[in-house]
């Protein structure tokens, strides 16, 4: 018989939290091969997780989770993809409204200084 065990993330480290413009972030997930993102309570977010070391693995069986950067775009309506503009690009995106840690750390998120910065336009 197997033994399961749950163990739900209880800690979120976050190096760099980064809000980006819509145009930026697309062009950045295109040019770096980002094959998706994820969607929660009008916010895109690309996690990048820290580099794999025996502390990182003993944490993540821990319920923690490191973050060497958050990448995020305020994006009000969910869509199954975005269109990057000037060219054909359609960038997916996972729905996880239903997902309560992840409605969590955007809650988190918004309460941050970030959330009210103006991202630099690039072009």
């Amino acid at each position: 018989m197997i033994n399961i065990v749950h163990r739900p993330v209880n800690e979120i480290f976050v190096g760099d939290l980064i809000q980006e413009s819509l145009e930026n972030f697309l062009y950045t997930c295109k040019i770096s091969m980002i094959p998706n993102a994820i969607w929660v309570d009008g916010v895109i977010i690309v996690l990048s997780p820290s580099f794999t070391s025996d502390n990182n693995i003993e944490r993540f069986f821990e319920g923690k989770r490191m973050y060497d950067s958050v990448v995020f775009v305020k994006y009000p309506q969910y869509t199954k993809t975005v269109k990057h503009n000037g060219d054909n690009f359609e960038f997916p995106l996972r729905n996880y409204q239903n997902y309560t840690r992840f409605k969590e750390f955007v809650k988190w998120i918004k309460s941050q200084p970030e959330w009210n910065k103006i991202p630099e336009a690039i072009e």
